[in-house]
Order: structure tokens, then C-alpha cells, then sequence
């Protein structure tokens, strides 16, 4: 339920919050713009008012959805992909009304939580999203590295012939650059085990094309009729990678908007229509660019297919027959991907000589021999000849740097990564150095202890290198949340790395406590509690005011950065007589544009009253080089990731 009532409103008519935390707008589907000059629209909220965007993709992740939103639709079904026995589910239906009754460590952050049933009877653990446009935006450019590597001709994928003989790599930073250097051994491109199929690390998904670089849903080996190569994905979201789920069609999501609405569906029963994934007008596999500068993929298609419109043109397929239609829309998804790929990273809190010492030993008994410390993302270049070139950048709009203070609390500094112009703001698409990080994105066999045993009997032996940022804030450990603390979540290492789990178990007891020092020390934090410099000055301000009001210690609460920002109600009298400060905001509609055109639903039937002009409404197609492979995405064309657009021919034009 909304809450944005303060101490004056009746509490019966407009429910109170004066602690300032509670959702305050009702829910009404996001409406999908390209045109930011359309108020309410997505792209305005992208562009014009970012936090506003940022926020109320945000609370998605926080509300409570009712039975009027469509939640649980078919609670109790089995769903997911089928396991090894062609038969067998993954995952029980529609068990959670919110992401955050699982995210919840810390709670309103989409951080770590439960371990809840899921492939097997140990169970997934809830992993956190801190940092997570950070990962998508490395697993794109991984994806272009690898295509780099093995698209001779450019054409935009890998023939069979293409893939004789070579072997795939990945460099956390370039050459020349100042990072550490390694080259991480991803397989190969060709099929030397004879099974049909690329020999890569299962973090790379495949889809097979033919001869013209098209799709081929039903194809699942090299061998299958038609077939001339393949196309790539690469997924560094999810535990645990088995070949059936690319065998079958269905692997795990790429991108945070196609992870998103799978979750959406899976957990809570919501479907979501999303024409950016849903249309691939040449067949190709790649679908649109979002309005965050993300490339979909087809084969993230969600049910939800748009096929039976109503009157005002909202999806009336309703795919698990609840009588609720477009239970999230494409807006929804636009706000949502636009919250994880601006959701700050984790702390890293060195604060004592024992945890830098163990910072120390990590990477001498071979830890960060998987655990890879930093990554580089390249700068953005939308304008290389090479389409495996055309980097996207860092396309956040801002980034919050968060470090311990002399006295070894965490406090955080906004950074603007935006360009401040007088109607807009557009993401520089710079590079960026992500620091630790903690993982190499590949996947390993980590022994019996961290075998998973499926519901049908199968086993998944890989799993992906998890990241460590974060790690001491998320226990318990692994997968299935069954390791709760560090040290057994060390020893419980088997398989590729059996000679450092030993290497770890024969330091003395102080080493292995310096080490484990040094993990607790990389660390979450509650965003909105953080201590932070947002509006520059160089320093955390004991009272700092937001629209002539009095909040408190400066910290990072995005209400403060809108358009319009919000305004606290202030120092109030309590029920129980005491004085206290509410932060129940005094301008809610102002400041949350509810009345705004595309946002406003006077009726109170979760869709807006107005929808925006067909024009300013379309479709983004995919970017495309002049040798008919696809380019970088960096946006849409009105968007704050606005690309430069090739005119250059297709293959097959």
C-alpha cells in the first residue's frame, strides 16, 4: 500500500508514513516514450528527471503488488525451464509479492536474503543487486570481445568455419592499460569433443543461425538442418549453468531488463509485455536497444506476446488467465532496468592492518586466481568501423563512490557521469575501472561440496564464479546458502580449487582470520542511511537543507536530487506527545509527477488516463554495422543514451 500521508492527513483516507520510507505513489504502469519532451513518458523520466526515474524504478523492486496488480496468477505451478529428464520443473510458482521479501539484506537495496526452492532441495540463495549495471554493461563488452576474437568477416556471428582452431580469451583490462594482466581461457569456438556443439565456458549461451546470420528457434547443435553457425550471449547473472538450459532455448537472461521480467513472472506471477525484447523484425536473434543503451535478445521472450490488444492498446493476452492485462508493462521495465544499472556498488572497508594483511593472503594462496579483483569498461566508441568495437561505455548517469572515513565509517560522494545540459541529461558513456569486483565471469567444477543434485537426479557441477563484493554482508554462503560463514564456505572449495582451499587450510589460524578480516571488510549498506555528499561541496553537511527544510545529516536519498525535489514535513507532534521530525514529504504529487500527463490515473485503474502520441511511442530498432552484424547499442535516438545512427546496407539487403 501507498503511504504518503503526513501528520496532518487522515490516516483512514491517506495513509500515514512519517518515517518517509514507505512507497508514496499508487500503482500506475510506466508508459514506454522515445520522445522526452512527453511528461511522464520514460524517456522524460530517463532524461529530464533521472532520480525521479531512478526512484520509482526503484520502489518496482519494493512494492507490494495486489491481487488487483495480477500477483499470483498460478501460484503453486511448476515453471522454469524443464530439467534433464524433459520433465521435471524448476521452481514452484509465484511464492513472493515483492522482490524486496527476498532482497531484503539490506532491505529496500535489493540486497542478499533468503534461500528459497529452487532446481534441487537445497535450494537458491537471493543474491544481491548492488553493482548490477556494472555487471551487464562487462558482460556486453565480453560478448564483443568474443566476437572480436572469432567473426573474421565481421557479419555479426561465428560460422563453423569461422571456429576451426580457436580458442576464446578474456582480458580484464586491455593492453597498455595499467591493470592487472591476465588472459582468462574461455574454451573454444569450435566443436573439438564432436557433441554438436562450441566448446565454451557455459557462461557463454549459444543460439544457432543459418546461412544469412538468422535464428533458428528450434536448432540445438551445429549438426541440426540449416545451421551454419551460431551467435552468442553472455550471462553473468545466476548461480548455477547447465547445458540443457541453452540446449532447450532457454537460458538465463543477459540483460537486467530481460532478468527482470523473468523474475517478475517466475516469482510473482506478473507478465510482462515488452515490445523491446519481444521484436526481432529480421530474425536475427537481437532484439531492440532499450532506452538505457541495453541490446535485448529475442530469446528472452516473455509470454506476454501483445497478440489481442484492448481499446487503448494494452496487451489483453494475459497469459496466466487472471483477468489482470499487462500486469508490467515496457514502461515499468524502462524504470526498473534504469534503478539496477544505476544501483550503487558495494564498500570495501579496510579499517584494520589484520584485514590488509588478509587482503594480502587472498591473492598469495591463489584466491584471486578466480576471484579476479578489477575489471576495465572501455569507453565508449559508437562510431569504430568494427561493430565488435563499438564499446558502450559506462552508461550510468551517476556513480556513488563509498569509503570509510578516519574514523572507519562508510561515507559515500555523488559523481556526476552525466552531461548537465539545460533541458537533459546524458550519460557520458566514459570508461570506468570497477574495482573489487572479486570475480573472473567464468564458470568452474568446485568439487562435491558444491554439487547441486536437481530434482530429477541430474547435477550441476559449474557454477559461476560468484563475486565477493558484498561477501561480508550476505551470509550464509554459496548457491544454496548452506555454508554459514567465510571460513566454511572457503573450506567447502573442492575441484579446480583444491590446491588453494589446502593452501588456505595450512596457514596458521591468524592467517586464516586475516583473511576472512579482509572478506568481512567488502561489505553492503543501506543507501538512504548512507552518509554522502550528493550535492558536491566536498563534505557531509550536519544540516542539510532541501526545499527550506531541515533534513537531517546530508545523505543519500534520492527524493533530495528530483526535478521538483521533495519537501519534508519537519519536526511534528507524535501520538504519544513526543516531538519528532517527520520526513512524510509535503509535495508528493510535485515531486513524484503524478499529475503529469503520462503518469496521472485519476480513475485509479493501474493505467495512466492519457496515453503519449503513436509518435512519440515507437518501437527502437537495433543498431546495425555496415557489415550487417549488429553494433554497439548506446540508446535510443531521443534517449540519454542517444546513439549515432549507421546507414550502412544489411546482409542479405
Amino acid at each position: 500500500m501507498a503511504r504518503p500521508g503526513t501528520s496532518w492527513d487522515n490516516p483512514l483516507e491517506r495513509p500515514r508514513d512519517l518515517s518517509g520510507r514507505s512507497i508514496k505513489t499508487s500503482r500506475v504502469r510506466a508508459v514506454h516514450t522515445t520522445d522526452p519532451a512527453l511528461p511522464g513518458g520514460t524517456a522524460y523520466l530517463l532524461e529530464v528527471d533521472p532520480w525521479l526515474g531512478y526512484q520509482r524504478g526503484r520502489e518496482l523492486t519494493l512494492r507490494e503488488f495486489a491481487v488487483a496488480d495480477g500477483v499470483f496468477g498460478e501460484s503453486g505451478r511448476q515453471a522454469g525451464p524443464r530439467l534433464e529428464d524433459g520433465a521435471t520443473k524448476m521452481a514452484t510458482r509465484d511464492h513472493a509479492s515483492s522482490c524486496a521479501m527476498c532482497h531484503n539484506t539490506p532491505w529496500r537495496d535489493m540486497g542478499s536474503g533468503a534461500t528459497f526452492a529452487k532446481n534441487g532441495g537445497r535450494g537458491r540463495n537471493t543474491p544481491h543487486l548492488f553493482g548490477a549495471g556494472l555487471m551487464e554493461m562487462l558482460g556486453w563488452q565480453n560478448r564483443l570481445k568474443l566476437l572480436e576474437e572469432a567473426d573474421a568477416n565481421r557479419d555479426g556471428w561465428i560460422s563453423q568455419e569461422e571456429a576451426k582452431g580457436r580458442e576464446a580469451y578474456l582480458e580484464p583490462f586491455p593492453a597498455g592499460s595499467s591493470g592487472r594482466h591476465e588472459r582468462l581461457a574461455l574454451g573454444r569456438f569450435d566443436d573439438a569433443d564432436g557433441d554438436g556443439r562450441p566448446d565454451l565456458d557455459p557462461i557463454v549461451a549459444v543460439f544457432y543461425v543459418d546461412a544469412q546470420g538468422k535464428r533458428i528457434p528450434w536448432a540445438r547443435t551445429l549438426r541440426d538442418k540449416g545451421v551454419a553457425g551460431y551467435n552468442l550471449e553472455f550471462q553473468v547473472f545466476g548461480y548455477g549453468h547447465h547445458r540443457r538450459q541453452t540446449e532447450h532455448g532457454a537460458p538465463i537472461p543477459s540483460t537486467l531488463r530481460a532478468f527482470t521480467a523473468a523474475a517478475f513472472d517466475l516469482h510473482s506471477g506478473l507478465q510482462s509485455f515488452d515490445p523491446t525484447i519481444l521484436e526481432d523484425p529480421d530474425g536475427d536473434g537481437l532484439s531492440g536497444v532499450s532506452l538505457a543503451g541495453a541490446q535485448q535478445f529475442a530469446t528472452a521472450a516473455g509470454r506476454d506476446r501483445g497478440a489481442v490488444r484492448d481499446g487503448r492498446g494494452h496487451s489483453a493476452d494475459d497469459p496466466d488467465r487472471d483477468g489482470k492485462i499487462e500486469e508490467i508493462s515496457e514502461g515499468d521495465l524502462d524504470l526498473a532496468e534504469w534503478f539496477q544499472l544505476n544501483h550503487p556498488r558495494p564498500a570495501e572497508r579496510l579499517v584494520s592492518a589484520a584485514a590488509a594483511r588478509g587482503r594480502e593472503t587472498f591473492s598469495r594462496v591463489g584466491c584471486a586466481g578466480c576471484h579476479t579483483p578489477d575489471w576495465q569498461i572501455l569507453a565508449g566508441n559508437p562510431n569504430s568501423k568494427d561493430y565488435a568495437k563499438r564499446y558502450a561505455g559506462d552508461r550510468r548517469f551517476f556513480d556513488l563512490e563509498v569509503k570509510p572515513d578516519a574514523a572507519g565509517e562508510l561515507t559515500g560522494r555523488v559523481v556526476t557521469l552525466a552531461e548537465n545540459r539545460t533541458d537533459a541529461r546524458r550519460p557520458r558513456c566514459g570508461a570506468f575501472t570497477v574495482r573489487g569486483l572479486y570475480s573472473d565471469l567464468r564458470t568452474h567444477d568446485l568439487g562435491e561440496g558444491f554439487a547441486e543434485m536437481q530434482f530429477d537426479g541430474s547435477v550441476i557441477r559449474r557454477h559461476r564464479t560468484t563475486p565477493l563484493w558484498g561477501v561480508g554482508s550476505t551470509a550464509p554462503y554459496g548457491h544454496d546458502g548452506a555454508s554459514l560463514d567465510l571460513d566454511a564456505a572457503i573450506r567447502r572449495h573442492g575441484g579446480e580449487a583444491q590446491t588453494v582451499t589446502q593452501s588456505y587450510a595450512a596457514l596458521p589460524a591468524e592467517g586464516r582470520e586475516e583473511l576472512v578480516a579482509f572478506l568481512s571488510g567488502l561489505v553492503l549498506y543501506s543507501t538512504e542511511d548512507l552518509p554522502c555528499d550528493v550535492n558536491g561541496d566536498g563534505r557531509v553537511e550536519p544540516h542539510f537543507a532541501v526545499a527550506g527544510r531541515d533534513t537531517g545529516r546530508e545523505r543519500f536519498n534520492p527524493e533530495w536530487l528530483f526535478r521538483v525535489p521533495g519537501r519534508i514535513e519537519g519536526p511534528v507532534t507524535a501520538p504519544d506527545g513526543s516531538k519528532v521530525v517527520s520526513f512524510a514529504l509535503t509535495n508528493v504529487d510535485e515531486a513524484y509527477g503524478t499529475k503529469l500527463g503520462l503518469l496521472r490515473d485519476e480513475d485509479g485503474d493501474g493505467f495512466p488516463d492519457d496515453l503519449a502520441p503513436a509518435a512519440g511511442r515507437g518501437r527502437l530498432p537495433a543498431l546495425r554495422s555496415k557489415a550487417g552484424g549488429k553494433a554497439q547499442p548506446a540508446g535510443p535516438t531521443t534517449g540519454p543514451n542517444a546513439p549515432v545512427r549507421d546507414p550502412g546496407p544489411r546482409s542479405g539487403d
